[in-house]
């Protein structure tokens, strides 16, 4: 697959500290066939949220990996290795908040270096006929967020926008 990304606060180069880790995410995503789960098929194929988590978990991510033990209410991240939490977000925008605030608390804990959002990378052509994204995250949607957000999340977070 192909893919664009955004870096906020050098999420990049603190990657780059732990470049095989990087490599692996960038190839594993590069690689990447996502098929599209048929309609009326039940259980026949995988979503594509479940088709990520599982060539990550092939290359030893933990899946669904606590991100603090200190909430209430229990939190997970969707993917995590080596202080790196990968958050899929491929069907609301609105859940993207839930993620900065995971990696907001994960990294207050001392257990996080970089959070990645993973999202895909919609253009004009993939818009609903009457140009609405029904709540879609986009690579421009997060820029935006963590822009608006620079004076209060602190946490350097990688997006990426597979296509």
């Amino acid at each position: 697959m192909r893919f664009r990304t955004f870096e906020y606060r050098h999420a990049v180069s603190i990657l780059n500290a732990n470049y095989r880790l990087k490599r692996e995410i960038e190839r594993i995503l590069g690689d990447l066939e996502l098929a599209l789960p048929r309609p009326f098929h039940p259980g026949e194929d995988l979503s594509p949220h479940l088709q990520i988590q599982k060539a990550f978990f092939r290359h030893g991510w933990r899946r669904e990996a606590l991100v603090s033990p200190r909430t209430a209410k229990r939190q997970y991240f969707d993917l995590f290795k080596e202080r790196v939490a990968i958050e899929i977000e491929l069907s609301n925008r609105e859940l993207l908040y839930r993620d900065y605030l995971r990696f907001a608390l994960a990294e207050a804990e001392g257990r996080l270096d970089v959070g990645v959002i993973l999202v895909f990378d919609y253009d004009a052509r993939d818009l609903h006929p009457c140009g609405m994204r029904n709540g879609l995250p986009r690579l421009e949607d997060v820029a935006d967020d963590l822009c608006s957000l620079r004076g209060t999340l602190g946490v350097p977070i990688w997006v990426v926008a597979i296509a």
